[in-house]
């Protein structure tokens, strides 16, 4: 709950038009900005009109254009469904600004699965369009809500290998993740060994 409210706050304040501004900088970064404008404005050297411009280029300086998220696993306590709710919610208060960057560390191969569902509603609904069934993005939306969709371009996954701490950029299938990543891997392994569990029960009989 603190990492939904708190994102969604911060994104918000993005949002906000400049008049706004004073209430999305800290005291500090306003103190600065007005001590330069003072500065500007006492100066007798330069003109008018140079004065407003460079005015105009400090206060631009202290406008929050965009929001940067770092998640560190959020996942943690939370169900696969509930899971994939935070992350609908986290990629929608990105969306809301070009600007903006989330960035997550995850163990969970759901929050994977995730990103591939939301990176592959954006491939078939740039298809629903070429072939002209836009009554079908409704359906698209029931899976993956509108405003928590990627495009394939922005997405970039890398994986850390924990054995020799090297870090690589996963390959991807026209911008989905790569199935084949360490995530899977580790699940493929524990039904491998559950077989082979079965087998050796086999040999009871």
């Amino acid at each position: 709950m603190p990492l939904y409210l708190v994102s969604e706050n911060l994104s918000n304040s993005i949002t906000k038009s400049d008049d706004n501004n004073d209430a999305n900088i800290s005291v500090n970064q306003r103190i600065k900005r007005n001590d330069e404008i003072a500065r500007i404005t006492l100066d007798n050297s330069i003109s008018d009109e140079e004065r407003k411009k460079q005015v105009s280029m400090v206060q631009a300086r202290f406008i929050n254009r965009c929001f940067i998220n770092i998640v560190e696993e959020p996942e943690q306590n939370l169900f696969p469904t509930s899971q994939g709710i935070l992350l609908n919610k986290l990629v929608e208060f990105n969306n809301k600004s070009v600007g903006n960057k989330l960035i997550m560390t995850t163990h969970s191969p759901y929050i994977i699965n995730y990103l591939t569902l939301a990176v592959e509603a954006k491939n078939l609904l740039n298809k629903l369009e070429l072939v002209g069934r836009d009554d079908l993005k409704a359906k698209v939306y029931e899976i993956v809500p509108e405003h928590s969709i990627i495009n394939p371009g922005d997405l970039v996954v890398y994986e850390l290998d924990e054995k020799d701490g090297s870090i690589k950029l996963l390959g991807d299938y026209k911008g989905l993740p790569s199935d084949e990543n360490l995530l899977n891997e580790q699940l493929g392994e524990g039904n491998e060994s559950f077989s082979k569990l079965l087998e050796i029960e086999d040999l009871c009989k």
